[in-house]
């Protein structure tokens, strides 16, 4: 068995000076390196000093007072994501999601249940007093935000809220929220409000896609009707105008023929006038003019005393009784 020489240790040769030295200095480089900080270029850096805020200082290095000031960085810019009636267990893909039923269920101003999830971004505007103020962020804002949209749904029909009222609901729970937050000097701004499912509640689905069949059953046959209103209504309103177009003419021509009439009843009665005879007779002529040709027999007085009888249309001029002037009584 081999035999190896005695070891010892080497002897300590620190004097207590040295050692006392050596922690002063550590102690300096500890002292130092905790008397300064820096702040990020998105951050702010708010100082605390025995708890209470002394003061917040922009993007860079800055000093303060070792073991005693505390420094709480809090990023400004980054814009905060805060979901209600739902919660994402992971984004996938495909992502997936879990239903909060309590936060999601509201009642509408027609007294019925809609179920709707929705997300609330925001950032932190005041530092100073979202830190002195504001006690489980989380909680308080989401309490806040189900407290306004609550309240803002509860002012719409539950039609409404599932089609055409979503962005005006976005907007007003924006506001109402953003006040509530102002009036308790949260420091809080809220960038957007955002509506995600809007859905009637499970129980309630097949019920309502039956409402939904036939409403859109109703505006199909509205339309319908309406493209049939349009094909007809202005073929009727097309021969409207020609039938009153035709009327106006005929009143016209009558109104014109009638003032015709008339100048030549002037023009006849100032013949009349000077010339009785003529007009007379001119004016017999022409009531044998309309009046003959609707007459079936014809009697003409002949100068010898006979009287000759003519049956029309058919015998015209063929047919001819003469009769002895003792025999026209």
């Amino acid at each position: 068995m081999q035999n190896f020489p005695d070891f010892q240790f080497p002897k300590n040769n620190l004097s207590v000076k040295t050692i006392l030295s050596i922690i002063a200095v550590i102690f300096l480089i500890v002292v130092l390196f905790s008397s300064f900080y820096f702040v990020g270029p998105a951050e702010i850096g708010v100082v605390k000093r025995f708890g209470k805020i002394v003061g917040t200082y922009d993007p860079g290095i800055h000093w303060k007072i070792p073991f005693v000031d505390q420094v709480v960085k809090v990023d400004v810019s980054a814009i905060r994501r805060l979901e209600i009636g739902f919660r994402t267990i992971t984004l996938g893909p495909p992502p997936r999601y879990q239903d909060v039923e309590e936060e999601s269920l509201l009642l509408t101003k027609d007294g019925k249940i809609v179920d709707l999830d929705f997300v609330v971004q925001y950032q932190i505007a005041n530092p100073i007093f979202y830190l002195s103020n504001v006690k489980g962020e989380d909680r308080l804002l989401r309490d806040l935000a189900q407290a306004s949209m609550r309240q803002v749904v509860g002012g719409y029909e539950f039609d409404e809220i599932l089609t055409v009222s979503k962005e005006e609901i976005q907007n007003n729970v924006k506001t109402l929220l953003q006040n509530l937050l102002n009036n308790n000097n949260f420091g809080i701004k809220i960038v957007n409000v955002q509506l995600q499912d809007v859905i009637p509640p499970e129980a309630v689905q097949p019920a309502f896609q039956d409402v939904i069949n036939a409403k859109s059953e109703k505006d199909k046959l509205i339309l319908e009707a309406q493209a049939y209103y349009n094909q007809i209504v202005p073929e009727a309103e097309g021969q409207a105008a020609k039938i009153i177009a035709e009327a106006e003419a005929y009143m016209n021509e009558q109104i014109e023929r009638a003032k015709g009439d008339a100048q030549r009843f002037k023009v006849l009665l100032e013949k009349y006038k000077s010339s009785p005879s003529l007009i007379k007779t001119k004016l017999y002529l022409e009531a044998m003019e309309m009046i003959l040709p609707k007459t079936k027999i014809i009697i003409i007085d002949d100068p010898k005393g006979s009287m000759k009888i003519y049956n029309l249309p058919s015998e015209l001029f063929t047919n001819t009784t003469t009769f002895s002037e003792g025999d026209k009584k």
